[in-house]
């Protein structure tokens, strides 16, 4: 029978070391199955990129191709043998052929990333389905990962237009106010210095939108070698997602972009007339997304869990927190007060998911009580205390450092507490490593189980 995973949550059907003769009813049935899943997702995926929401998607939403390139690079990590790869560019080309004919969509840069990605899950889905050895479990989680975001690529755009569509109006001013109240306007001097240095908000944009490249390579780099650990690192990303949903419904924001349209960042507000504005919620065009900001919360996520990591995977966790920054407030999307918000919400959701800590643990209970009342607290105090932060600037720049401190404590006691769990229960979770089995196993018909 055709199985999926591991001891890690799904119990895999056990297969026989050797092939078992053809007249064998289990061989033929599961010959068929795999044979069946292949032609499926093989079937499902021409579908799609003959499809005309899809492609309209593809071309207008960054979120969706970037989402699909971030599969290309979970495959690569995984798997990347030169025959995969030729396989991987084949598969493009086909589809390729497919969403360009003249009666659909022209080929461009977005279309040519998506469909990368597209063939990336086709290649990780039959490298799975026709997998017998010890990484089945990994090629599972990399598949049902890449699948997720793929469809999380498709409902999210949905779900922010719903939000805009239930909050028409929108809290820019108040965050807009407290950005002010530090005396000066973080997100129109970044972005006069996008204008300034084009290759700088080029490079920025870049690291801005492809953010969902970071979780995906951290995500494989730990699927490599400990799944338990790398199922909760995918859980945290994902479910950060859905969650900060439900915050920006508590907040609805734009951004500055959105706001001032086409005076940012040539064009800001004096100080004294921002702090003397009627603040009031303003319709404002736009998705709803910016408290907290996700991509912040992102960022924090994959250089938290990079601590561990080859030094180059954390080098590029470096690179796109720093660049996660520069974006956000450069390109618009985000004011200040929203990237100190995800902080505690980044921190809630990595002790959430902090499933080696145990819930025995107190710098994790610590973490999500903190994490949850900091980022609620704050959304209060922005939307009714604003006048507050205007007394003196000691007061705004104080609560963001000591927002930062104590979120950076609590993490890395929650990182030490992780750790310890990890080590408590010794090589439990790890992937096996491949050792050449006597001559008596693989004759055997014992089930081989990973984990």
């Amino acid at each position: 029978m055709l199985c999926f995973a591991s001891g890690h949550g799904i119990k895999g059907m056990a297969h026989r070391a050797r092939p078992t003769p053809e007249g064998d009813p289990l061989f033929v049935f599961d010959r068929i199955l795999r044979v069946l899943l292949t032609v499926l997702l093989i079937a499902g995926l021409f579908m799609t990129a003959q499809n005309a929401y899809f492609l309209r998607l593809a071309k207008s939403e960054y979120g969706l191709f970037c989402t699909l390139l971030s599969v290309a690079v979970l495959l690569t990590r995984l798997r990347h043998t030169l025959q995969d790869l030729a396989i991987l560019l084949l598969s493009a080309v086909a589809l390729l052929v497919i969403a360009s004919r003249p009666d659909h969509f022209r080929a461009g840069v977005p279309l040519i990333l998506s469909i990368i990605g597209l063939a990336s899950l086709a290649v990780l889905g039959v490298r799975l389905f026709w997998c017998r050895d010890a990484s089945r479990p990994m090629l599972f989680w990399g598949f049902a990962a890449s699948f997720a975001l793929v469809s999380s690529g498709w409902v999210l755009p949905e779900l922010l237009a719903w939000g805009a569509r239930a909050n028409p109006k929108s809290f820019d001013l108040y965050l807009l106010s407290f950005d002010a109240s530090l005396r000066f306007q973080p997100s129109f001097a970044l972005g006069a210095a996008f204008l300034r240095w084009p290759l700088f908000g080029k490079l920025s944009t870049a690291f801005y939108m492809g953010i969902l490249c970071l979780c995906t390579l951290v995500f494989a780099d730990h699927l490599q070698r400990n799944v338990k650990k790398a199922v909760a690192i995918f859980s945290a990303f994902f479910c950060s997602s859905f969650i900060g949903l439900l915050f920006f419904n508590l907040f609805p924001a734009r951004g500055p972009f959105y706001l001032f349209q086409a005076d940012f960042p040539g064009r800001p507000l004096p100080l004294d007339v921002i702090r003397h504005l009627h603040l009031e919620p303003l319709n404002v065009p736009g998705y709803a997304n910016a408290m907290p900001s996700l991509h912040m919360s992102w960022a924090l996520l994959g250089f938290w869990y990079s601590r561990n990591s080859p030094l180059w995977v954390r080098l590029v966790a470096s690179a796109f927190l720093a660049f996660t920054i520069f974006s956000t407030l450069g390109t618009g999307e985000h004011y200040l007060a929203d990237l100190v918000v995800a902080l505690p919400f980044a921190l809630m959701m990595y002790a959430l998911c902090a499933s080696s800590a145990g819930w025995t643990s107190v710098w994790r209970i610590r973490s999500v009580v903190f994490g949850a009342a900091a980022t609620i607290l704050w959304m209060t105090l922005l939307r009714f205390q604003t006048g507050y932060f205007w007394v003196t600037p000691l007061t705004p720049w104080a609560l963001i450092v000591a927002t930062i401190a104590a979120t950076l404590f609590l993490e890395k006691r929650l990182a030490e507490s992780m750790q310890a769990g990890e080590a408590s229960f010794g090589d439990a979770g790890r992937n096996p490593e491949p050792e050449a089995a006597p001559v008596a196993a693989l004759a055997s018909e014992v089930p081989r189980v990973q984990g």
